[in-house]
């Protein structure tokens, strides 16, 4: 009980790691995260629940019997201590991509590009799970250990439950930054190219110390991690709350179905220091789900002459609609906005963008597909700034 308590927010904060249900879910279905990760603060393994329920949280047609509707299945569960998991995701990109012209620029306002520059098949992910309960409730051990394309151990960590609704979690874990999308090339994850990025994606894993706090809608996370540098530390902060049918004025009638605000700050200390502030947000009303992040950041750069270093300004925002169509199809549109110097009146050449639309059905109990057109628009005399791309993943899971 006291764990079911404990993890009443998370799911809803979009706690995405690379295995697990995304922020859109949340709102959608009104589930906790415990319901479907092991991991309190989201992402990763997923408990049985999910194989349980996973026609009304997955939202798939019933096509094919045999994988909707097996007569045996496994969901993971060893015994009663002992669990496991994996996930693999395989894709193909095509990546459409303009020749710099005679002044070394390329055209940064293309919705289509006809160039074909490069065929990307690739094994994105390969990752197995491990969870062990000694006293179920009170005391977890888990390994998220990734086995393509590299090999490595992506989170190892132990955590505790203490009293009044707080945790523990020590280890080399994922930190709690903003809305942990799916989608690691997103300016508010990793960016792709050397893009604008926050850094925080499912590529950076500290060893740190995480305490926590969840009770009712509400849910605050701290860590210190080790950090960048060899001298300093880094502390990253967060705090939301989640609210169900918020009724319109002082009327009964719900406005909406589900709404979700957060704030999330860091600061990494030593030689590469920077401070990043973010807010995020969303809400659903019926078939229809939004999520937005805008995100404040200032790193030291070094600079020649008598002033040494400098701080230089970023601003990020990302924001998405997702629609549940036929019931079963959720159509995604997002776009990311990047402005380096964080003055946004001048967008000449220090700014760029992308859009994305895509297709995210889930086909079967472990198998979901997609497809998406992305387009990114960026600094002219950077071409990998400025592509389009048509990418098929296909995810399977357990």
């Amino acid at each position: 009980m006291r764990r079911g308590m404990a993890l009443f927010v998370t799911l809803l904060l979009g706690a995405v790691a690379p295995a697990a249900a995304e922020p859109y879910f949340a709102l959608r279905n009104g589930a906790q995260c415990a319901d479907c990760h092991v991991n309190i603060t989201g992402g990763g393994m997923r408990t049985g629940f999910v194989s349980a329920h996973a026609r009304e949280i997955l939202k798939y047609p019933n096509w094919f019997d045999e994988l909707t509707k097996p007569i045996e299945s496994f969901d993971g569960a060893i015994n009663d201590y002992v669990a496991i998991g994996a996930n693999l995701r395989a894709s193909a990109n095509f990546i459409f991509q303009d020749n710099p012209g005679e002044d070394g620029l390329v055209d940064n306002n293309e919705v289509f590009r006809t160039r074909l520059d490069e065929i990307d098949l690739d094994l994105d992910q390969a990752v197995t799970y491990l969870s062990v309960s000694p006293i179920p409730d009170l005391l977890e051990f888990y390994v998220d250990l990734r086995l393509a394309p590299t090999t490595d151990a992506r989170e190892a960590w132990g955590m505790i439950y203490l009293p009044k609704d707080f945790f523990l979690k020590v280890g080399r874990m994922f930190l709690p930054y903003g809305l942990q999308i799916q989608d690691d090339d997103s300016f508010i994850r990793a960016g792709r190219n050397n893009s604008a990025t926050t850094g925080f994606s499912f590529d950076l894993r500290e060893t740190a110390a995480e305490l926590g706090w969840v009770s009712g809608p509400w849910a605050v996370y701290a860590a210190v991690s080790e950090g960048a540098g060899d001298r300093d530390v880094r502390v990253t902060a967060d705090a939301s709350g989640v609210f169900r049918e918020v009724p319109f004025l002082q009327s009964d009638i719900p406005l909406v179905d589900n709404v979700l605000f957060g704030f999330s700050a860091s600061r990494n200390g030593g030689p590469e220091e920077s401070y990043q502030f973010a807010g995020y947000g969303g809400f659903s009303i019926g078939p229809l789900i939004y999520l937005g992040e805008i995100d404040f950041v200032e790193r030291r750069v070094m600079s020649p002459g008598e002033n040494g270093k400098q701080y230089r300004g970023g601003f990020i925002h990302y924001s998405e609609l997702n629609y549940l169509l036929f019931d079963w199809l959720n159509v995604k549109l997002a776009f990311d906005y990047a402005d380096f110097d964080g003055d946004l009146t001048q967008r000449a050449d220090d700014s760029e963008n992308r859009v994305s639309v895509g297709l995210e059905p889930f086909l079967a109990k472990f198998l979901q597909t997609r497809l998406f057109y992305r387009v990114s628009n960026g600094i002219e005399s950077n071409a990998q700034h400025n592509q389009s791309i048509l990418s098929a993943e296909v995810h399977l899971f357990f």
